[in-house]
């Protein structure tokens, strides 16, 4: 039942940020683009309430009900590629934050090509994450660096032969 509730979770959410991430460049609009400025204000309110109302936590709900699902799903190596592509969803959506910001500085706000950069990262971002949740393509032995891989199938190292207090005051190493 927990994970049926986690995984629809994650869709819905999934769906409100990605579809966020695909609109909200075509609401990046500069003033001098609208007809009147109190057009050009409502539609900056609206954009910033989309984003920070709607989007931003949609896209808190995905990566937390993401984390979760790892503990209950079987992880293959996509998983690291889908991950990728999440975070470019996530640089996609800072992006759009600063674009928002600079609407509401004085100046030129996003122009026609940067909102179209935007609106392709968006599209290219979400679409990755699509095809790797869909396809669940398999990554060819030896694509995956060996740090990725190492250390799968070997015991956490353990420092219980040593004593802590003269590891720490040796001043030769300090863990991390």
């Amino acid at each position: 039942m927990m994970l049926i509730a986690l995984k629809t979770l994650h869709i819905a959410a999934l769906a409100v940020w990605a579809g966020g991430l695909i609109a909200l460049p075509a609401l990046l609009r500069r003033d001098a683009e609208l007809p009147t400025r109190a057009r050009a204000v409502r539609l900056h309110h609206f954009s910033r309430f989309a984003h920070d109302a709607l989007v931003s936590p949609a896209a808190v709900l995905t990566i937390a009900s993401g984390t979760a699902l790892i503990f209950y799903v079987e992880a293959d190596d996509w998983l690291f590629l889908k991950l990728a592509a999440v975070a470019a969803m996530g640089g996609t959506h800072m992006l759009i934050a600063r674009a928002l910001d600079a609407l509401e500085t004085p100046g030129p706000g996003p122009a026609a090509w940067m909102r179209a950069l935007l609106l392709l990262a968006a599209c290219a971002s979400v679409i990755a994450v699509l095809v790797m949740v869909l396809a669940r393509p398999s990554i060819p032995e030896g694509w995956m660096p060996q740090w990725l891989i190492e250390g799968q199938e070997a015991d956490l190292p353990s420092i219980s032969g040593t004593d802590a207090s003269s590891f720490l005051s040796s001043g030769t190493a300090t863990p991390t």
